[in-house]
């Protein structure tokens, strides 16, 4: 659990995550959005508990949106069977990635 979040926030902290770096670097900050909705997915995958994901520490700028995903991530429906945790994650990370594009051209 300790590398799990340990991940997580080195993610968080190394994407340029001030809401002025987002209008200029739109991919890489949908792509870390992204990064961080398929490690969500995959805790969820795992078993980690929910309070786990809610207690990591993010940059004020995005704290609200971050946590939003990671909430998504554990109320979204799961797909079962073959390859269901592939589908899961890449399903989610996708999903977020492109709302996430969709919502910073408009």
């Amino acid at each position: 659990m300790r590398l799990f979040l340990a991940a997580l926030t080195t993610i968080i902290y190394t994407a340029p995550l001030a809401a002025a770096h987002a209008s200029e670097n739109n991919a890489v900050f949908c792509t870390k959005l992204g990064e961080l909705a398929g490690r969500s997915m995959a805790a969820r995958l795992q078993g980690k508990p929910l309070a786990d994901l809610l207690q990591v520490k993010f940059d004020p700028a995005v704290h609200e949106i971050f946590q939003t995903v990671i909430l998504d991530a554990y109320s979204r429906p799961l797909v079962e069977g073959e390859n269901a945790w592939v589908k899961n994650m890449s399903d989610f990370r996708n999903a977020v990635e492109e709302k996430c594009q969709s919502s910073l051209q408009k």
